[in-house]
């Protein structure tokens, strides 16, 4: 089960980069505020970079 969810987790952050990547690219077409664009962009990078270390931690502690 660890096994699963830590591969998982990798795989949700790296999809959570590469849809943070196609936000920031169309960040200029947004109607919202640029601040908040940044703040949403920020946080979804820290999530991203949070299911990153738990994967990595996950898979490890099943050494």
């Amino acid at each position: 089960m660890k096994l699963i969810f830590g591969i998982g987790a990798i795989l949700i952050g790296i999809w959570q980069i590469y849809v943070s990547k196609q936000y920031f690219n169309n960040l200029k077409k947004q109607s919202s505020p640029l601040i908040f664009a940044l703040i949403a962009t920020i946080a979804s990078l820290a999530f991203a970079a949070f299911l990153l270390i738990y994967g990595v931690q996950t898979l490890v502690s099943l050494r």
